[in-house]
């Protein structure tokens, strides 16, 4: 393979990666082509509730048709009308164009109940994220105060092999001005750079925001490039090749490429040269049935950072909660985190416990961390496992050994067993790497002396 299609290739494997079975346009047209209707409708009704214009267009032709559904011209009508809406195409309009005259009064309620629902208005009321608009405010806004060089974390494997990337980090910045919980949305070549991507987070030094008086939490999000002289990244006539190529898949409706052209502007901003917004193909990709793009989608509209879309907690969550139900690991995780925020209820905690267990289950990194932190800590005994805390932090150990939480989590868990001078040595170790970040030591000084003095400790670590 040629030097400057290494990082590409790198992009097609992330994104085809083998991902659990959910409503997508693949398996809906898959079905169609096989005549099994009722397993089609199903599958593209799914896709139409989220604002696919193809599948409400193969809707609309269906009920037309009788396949897989009982014959509903009424409803045939008001999908293809909605598809229009959305750019459909001659299906669409010859269903429209055939019925319009024989649509009476009350066919033309039902379609208005169904445009209500599903229409264009309202799935962007409902779903579609909002683009951010630049020089709007945000309420407790991060600013970099000063960035660690990312030549100083440069993974030797990837610079033996002349490896270059990106890493997109999220991370929870404290009022002492560090980042705590730097998490990785995601990365090309995927996983080369996570570890890398969360380091240098916390390194950087940010001002948080002041209420008040006080300075407050927030959060940041920035993009990591990591390159060096020779590395494989292509050379700029094969990049607007492949994306020109990218950017035709994706405007055919083509699910898979949307994201990856996404990607592709996300990553690659001076490819990008007719700023187009990354996150529009996402939403596309995610309407189409992708988990991975979904969990995107969701977590752009989760943010607060203050870029890409407007902060809406209701379209995040639904969003992310569709990926976790295709079985996306990192949805899970983030669901799982959003519901522990603050002081979750008996409810929260369940549900949260259920999903990291998923996650964690797939082997996912921040699934494995965030479940051991619960069982380590978690205020109610009946939730509490220490001794599985302790395992699923050595499943891990060499990707998270660098964060003060994970001694922190091992000092929890091996208090709760008993094991209080082992808990002092792991606190001490938290400690001393908390201060090699600069973050303020009070609550983890105070852990210690409780371990001191043969005492557990309970609550949530992630809560600044």
């Amino acid at each position: 393979m040629k030097k400057n299609m290494h990082w590409y290739a790198l992009l097609i494997g992330a994104i085809l990666a083998p991902m659990p079975a959910c409503a997508d346009l693949y398996a809906a047209e898959v079905a169609a082509d096989k005549q099994d209707f009722p397993r089609a409708f199903e599958l593209f009704r799914e896709l139409a509730e989220l604002g696919h214009p193809r599948a409400q267009e193969n809707l609309a032709v269906m009920y037309v048709n009788g396949e897989g559904v009982k014959r509903d011209n009424v409803l045939g009508y008001a999908w293809a009308a909605i598809a229009l809406e959305n750019g459909g195409g001659e299906a669409a309009k010859g269903i429209v164009a055939q019925l319009d005259p024989h649509m009476n009064a009350s066919a033309r309620k039902r379609v208005a109940d169904l445009q209500a629902q599903y229409g264009k208005a309202a799935l962007q009321e409902r779903l579609l994220p909002k683009p951010f608009v630049p020089g709007t405010s945000v309420a407790n806004p991060c600013r970099m105060r000063s960035v660690a060089n990312p030549a100083n974390y440069y993974p030797v494997e990837a610079k033996l092999k002349k490896i270059s990337g990106t890493v997109l980090v999220e991370a929870t910045v404290a009022p002492d001005g560090r980042a705590r919980d730097p998490r990785v949305w995601y990365s090309v070549p995927a996983g080369t750079f996570d570890e890398a991507g969360r380091i240098l987070a916390l390194n950087n030094q940010y001002w948080p925001p002041r209420v008040n008086g006080v300075d407050v939490p927030c959060v940041v999000r920035f993009k990591v490039r990591f390159n060096m002289a020779g590395a494989a990244d292509g050379g700029t006539a094969e990049q607007k090749r492949i994306l020109a190529d990218a950017r035709a898949r994706a405007e055919s409706g083509d699910p898979r490429a949307q994201l990856m052209y996404g990607m592709l502007l996300e990553f690659r901003t001076d490819m990008n040269v007719e700023q187009e917004d990354p996150i529009s193909w996402f939403v596309k990709a995610a309407q189409g049935g992708l988990p991975s793009a979904q969990y995107l989608v969701g977590m752009h509209a989760l943010s607060r950072a203050g870029q890409g879309t407007e902060p809406d907690d209701r379209k995040g969550l639904f969003w992310l909660q569709l990926a976790a139900d295709a079985g996306q690991a990192e949805a899970q995780a983030a669901l799982a985190n959003y519901l522990l925020r603050n002081e979750p209820d008996a409810g929260a905690y369940d549900k949260a416990t259920l999903l990291l267990e998923k996650s964690a289950g797939s082997g996912n990194r921040d699934g494995r961390f965030h479940l051991a932190a619960l069982l380590a800590t978690a205020p109610d005994d009946a939730r509490r496992d220490p001794q599985r805390a302790m395992d699923l932090l050595a499943q891990i150990a060499g990707e998270v050994d660098f964060d003060p939480f994970f001694f922190e989590i091992r000092a929890a868990a091996q208090a709760m067993l008993g094991k209080f001078t082992e808990a002092q040595v792991d606190q001490k170790n938290a400690l001393a790497k908390a201060r090699k970040f600069g973050w303020n030591p009070k609550a983890a000084q105070a852990r210690l002396a409780n371990y001191a003095a043969s005492k557990p400790w309970t609550g949530n670590l992630f809560t600044y």
